[in-house]
């Protein structure tokens, strides 16, 4: 059932990190539960992971139990106007998948490369809209045992939700939107405004984690960064984006720590010039 001593690198967009202890790649709702199971019984940490696309692994990898919900978890379907769908499926896929049945709502997810788990635990979200607000239930695992929460219960804010902040790291496994009804013509065009936008503004030609802060209070973190003069600051591979100083990007070869370091000193700089606070969008696992 587990892969140990199982190679993470390759399962992220930043390709960068070391192995799980145990590693499973869910295909199905029981999976997911025996993997909880599993780790509860051994008294292990499990960490879930989707694409990896906003994901930071450290060097020293990741103890415990990791779990991946990616592609072969992923289903969907739409009736009326809610869509149903598991979490291994891509944000931009189930975008689509609302244009073809005429449904608005999830126009900014079309160029998000991440999947649905993902997207609810942080409450992904770009171009103005967010997953939170569309989210009607979700069904999880948590201590071994399947279960529903509805949209008040998910206590959903600026990149964060209830599942970021639960002892007991419950695993969402299948999440309902619910959508509204609108011409299919004004959501593909609204669909390729944000792409066209995405294309001409993000380095969509090295590999990253998205974007690598939060938004502060009364600031935004690009300008804020090329302001201090970080623009093209460079640590070993890693290095702040020519393109949006709001991205970290990979150069050649890289490690996780050229990564860290990188953030940590722009973290310094910024408060040390403007007494702002950046916290990091991107999540950081593992171990040095």
């Amino acid at each position: 059932m587990f892969l140990r001593n199982y190679p993470l690198a390759n399962l992220t967009s930043l390709g960068v990190g070391g192995p799980a202890d145990f590693f499973i790649q869910a295909a199905n709702l029981q999976e997911v539960v025996e993997a909880q199971r599993f780790a509860l019984d051994h008294n292990y940490p499990l960490t879930v992971i989707g694409y990896g696309t906003n994901l930071l692994i450290k060097d020293g990898g990741i103890r415990g139990v990791v779990v991946q919900i990616a592609a072969p978890f992923a289903r969907a379907k739409v009736e009326d106007t809610i869509l149903s769908a598991t979490t291994g499926c891509l944000l931009s896929s189930l975008s689509k998948l609302a244009l073809r049945h005429g449904l608005s709502g999830l126009e900014f997810a079309v160029g998000i490369p991440g999947g649905l788990g993902g997207a609810a635990y942080m409450n992904a979200g770009a171009y103005g809209g967010e997953i939170g607000p569309l989210v009607r239930s979700v069904q999880l695992v948590q201590d071994g045992v399947v279960k529903t929460w509805q949209r008040s219960e998910l206590d959903f804010s600026y990149r964060t939700s209830r599942f970021q902040t639960e002892a007991s790291r419950p695993i969402v496994t299948e999440v309902q939107l619910e959508l509204v009804p609108m011409d299919q013509g004004a959501i593909r065009q609204k669909m390729n405004d944000l792409q066209n936008q995405r294309r001409s503004k993000q380095p969509l030609e090295y590999p990253s984690a998205g974007s690598t802060f939060k938004r502060p209070p009364d600031h935004y973190v690009g300008p804020l960064i090329e302001k201090a003069g970080l623009k093209g600051l460079r640590i070993g591979g890693a290095e702040v984006s020519t393109k949006h100083a709001g991205f970290i990007v990979k150069k050649g070869e890289a490690t996780a720590k050229d990564f860290l370091d990188l953030i940590a000193t722009i973290q310094s700089v910024i408060w040390d010039q403007f007494r702002v606070r950046l916290e990091p969008e991107i999540r950081i696992l593992g171990e040095d």
